[in-house]
C-alpha cells in the first residue's frame, strides 16, 4: 500500500511539472464558455476580470488551431510566438531575480530574459502533447494587488480518479491586452520556484555561474531549468 501511495504521489508531481507552464491551453470550448463571473472584485472591476478571462479563452483557441497542424518547425515557431504574446517574460524575470535584477546592467538583463524565454519555450513545447490529456475547467477570478488571478482546475481525462490540479494565472493589463506574470500550480508559484533556484545558484556560484548553467541547459537540450 505504501508503494502504491508513493507512486500516486510521484505521478501527481510529474503532472504538476508538465502543467506549470503549458496547462493554459488544455480547456475545451465547453469548459471555457462555462467560466463563472464574480459579482465583485475589489480594486479590479468585473469588466476587467472578464477581459482577462476572455484573453485566456482566445489564446487557448488560437493554440488549438495551431496544434491541429502537422508537427513541423513552422508549427513550433507559431507556438513560440503565441507563448510570447501570453507571458510577460520581462516581469516574470524581474520578479524571479528579485534584488539581483537591480544589480544587473541593461545588457545583462536582456541576455538573461532571452535565456529564460528560450528555456520556458522549449519546456512548454515538449510538454504540450502530454498535457493535452487533461481537461481544464475555469472556476473563477479574484483580485490581486496588480491585476487579477484567473483560476482553473485541470483533471486527467483518462485517470478520472486522480484529484484535479489547481492552476491559477496572475495577470495584469498591458494596454488593451493582458499578460501573465506568474502561474500557481497547486498553490506553487512559478516565480517563487525560479527565485529559490536563482538565489541558490547565485549564492554558490555567482551571476556568471547562473548564466553558465542556463546556457549549458540550452546546449544540452535538457528539460529542467537548473
Amino acid at each position: 500500500m505504501a508503494t502504491l501511495v508513493y507512486k500516486e504521489h510521484m505521478t501527481r508531481l510529474s503532472m504538476i511539472s508538465c502543467l506549470i507552464v503549458a496547462s493554459l491551453w488544455l480547456a475545451g470550448p465547453a469548459a471555457a464558455e462555462g467560466a463563472p463571473a464574480d459579482a465583485a472584485l475589489g480594486g479590479v472591476s468585473e469588466a476587467e476580470a472578464a477581459k482577462a478571462a476572455q484573453f485566456i479563452r482566445t489564446e487557448h483557441n488560437r493554440v488549438r488551431t495551431v496544434l491541429r497542424k502537422p508537427d513541423t518547425p513552422k508549427r513550433g515557431e507559431e507556438l513560440t510566438e503565441l507563448l510570447g504574446e501570453f507571458l510577460d517574460y520581462n516581469r516574470l524575470t524581474k520578479l524571479s531575480l528579485d534584488k539581483e535584477w537591480n544589480k544587473r546592467s541593461p545588457r545583462e538583463r536582456e541576455h538573461f530574459v532571452n535565456l529564460l524565454r528560450q528555456l520556458v519555450e522549449r519546456q512548454y513545447q515538449r510538454n504540450m502533447e502530454s498535457t493535452l490529456k487533461y481537461q481544464v475547467k475555469w472556476v473563477g477570478t479574484e483580485p490581486i494587488e496588480t491585476g487579477v488571478k484567473v483560476k482553473s482546475s485541470a483533471r486527467s481525462v483518462r485517470k478520472k480518479r486522480q484529484p484535479p490540479i489547481a492552476i491559477d494565472y496572475s495577470m495584469s493589463s498591458a494596454g488593451d491586452e493582458w499578460k501573465v506574470f506568474d502561474i500557481f500550480t497547486d498553490e506553487v508559484s512559478l516565480v517563487q520556484n525560479y527565485k529559490r533556484q536563482f538565489r541558490r545558484v547565485i549564492k554558490d556560484e555567482g551571476w556568471n555561474g547562473l548564466i553558465g548553467r542556463m546556457e549549458k541547459k540550452l546546449n544540452a537540450e535538457e528539460d529542467d531549468l537548473l
